[in-house]
């Protein structure tokens, strides 16, 4: 039994945090926040848009035939993505960069909820994890249904996902002179941008 979580806990971690590479809202975010405030502000954020993964993950192991039955549902779904990407996109580049923080930003817990919003704002997780599941079922990976193994899979997706933010984090902190002195004012163009190009990309790909 308890190498059956552990194995569960591992399979999920190690997916989500591959996963997680992509650049997305959550990412951008973690970049974002890191480089207006400081490191413990973007891990508090990564942390927060790690949190969805378990409502997403949850769904998708409690519903695993409910994509089946709605074709166009997973289609929907992307095309929410784009437009949540473009979004942000349009809102970072329009936004004037500032060295300085600003106090109203500094609300203790607000990098945690905000990071959530941004999390929840990735539907595309619901279907992604219903592939995986039954990805690893239909191969002999994932066997065991108690609710022990299906609960440290579940918390094994926020723990992937959250270690990745993490590393954002850390690595966008301790690059963050160099970021400023090669980018000086247009990094959230720069960001912006990269993430307005991602959506045409995936809008062209889904077409």
């Amino acid at each position: 039994m308890i190498w059956t979580v552990i194995e569960a806990l591992t399979v999920a971690t190690v997916i989500s945090f591959v996963a997680s590479l992509q650049l997305g809202p959550v990412n951008m975010g973690t970049i974002h926040t890191a480089l207006h405030k400081n490191k413990k502000a973007a891990i508090i954020f990564g942390l927060g848009g790690s949190l969805p993964e378990l409502l997403y993950c949850g769904l998708a192991i409690g519903s695993s035939n409910f994509i089946s039955q709605y074709e166009g549902l997973d289609d929907y779904l992307k095309y929410l993505t784009v437009g949540i990407l473009l979004i942000f996109g349009v809102y970072l580049f329009r936004q004037k960069a500032s060295t300085k923080q600003n106090s109203k930003l500094d609300k203790q817990g607000k990098e945690l909820w905000l990071g959530a919003t941004f999390g929840l704002l990735n539907p595309q997780l619901y279907p992604y994890w219903l592939f995986i599941i039954t990805f690893l079922r239909s191969n002999s990976i994932l066997e065991n249904n108690t609710i022990p193994a299906q609960v440290a899979f579940v918390v094994g997706t926020a723990l992937g996902a959250f270690l990745l933010q993490w590393l954002v984090a850390e690595l966008t902190t301790r690059n963050r002179d160099f970021i400023f002195k090669k980018l000086t004012k247009n990094y959230n163009k720069v960001l912006g941008g990269i993430l307005i190009a991602m959506a045409l990309i995936q809008l062209v790909i889904n077409l």
